[in-house]
């Protein structure tokens, strides 16, 4: 197992984690995640690494060992046949941490992210882009000492168990930098985005577009 931290204008915070989560497909995946493999973690890593300047390690949570080409710690998934739920579980770290899924890509400076992680005390995440009135949990921005999050956990849907934590609202504190792609991105352009999440169909590798080749690498 590897793992990296890099270092930058952040050097008395080496603690920051970005976290994802890859396992093979099985019978709890959905048809797009048979498109993951170890790739769209390196690729996710390269992209932080071209946009923080904060110290990070970044943690890949997995049902079984892999060879990544990139410097990534590597977790042994709690549970050997996960399905999505067990996206909660990189909570248990404990650490500042910014959690985001293997279709994500990241497009601008996030420092501002992780500062939120060092300073803030609620989890932050988005709004639901189809259901404004609710949040989603496409990204999560997680100050330390949420390991509770995890160890409360029984197996709810992940989404569902977040929305129960009270947190914060990205929207918000940090307007138009983290992104859906169907219902921001494809509609009004990239803007200013940081972060943009892919839910459901239509993942990176199935778009022409210019802003992907240039920053999914």
């Amino acid at each position: 197992m590897k793992s990296a931290v890099r270092t930058g204008g952040f050097a008395l915070r080496p603690d920051l984690v970005v976290a994802t989560l890859l396992w093979d497909s099985n019978q709890n995946s959905k048809s797009f995640s048979q498109a993951y493999d170890e790739s769209w973690a390196e690729k996710l890593y390269r992209g932080f690494a071209r946009n923080l300047t904060a110290p990070f390690e970044f943690i890949c949570f997995t049902d079984r060992e892999r060879d990544f080409e990139e410097p990534i710690t590597q977790r042994l998934m709690t549970n050997r046949t996960p399905g999505y739920g067990d996206c909660i579980e990189p909570y248990r770290l404990n650490r500042p941490m910014i959690l985001v899924g293997l279709d994500t890509i990241v497009t601008g400076n996030c420092d501002a992210l992780a500062e939120y992680c060092f300073t803030a005390e609620r989890i932050a995440v988005p709004l639901d882009p189809y259901w404004p009135s609710r949040v989603c949990n496409g990204v999560a921005l997680v100050p330390a000492g949420h390991a509770y999050v995890y160890d409360r956990w029984r197996g709810q849907n992940d989404m569902e168990w977040i929305r129960r934590q009270n947190p914060d609202v990205l929207d918000t504190l940090f307007p138009g930098q983290v992104l859906s792609y169907k219902c921001h991105v494809k509609p009004d352009g990239l803007g200013d985005g940081r972060i943009v999440y892919f839910h459901g169909e239509s993942k990176p590798h199935e778009l022409d577009e210019s802003w992907i080749a240039q920053h999914w690498r």
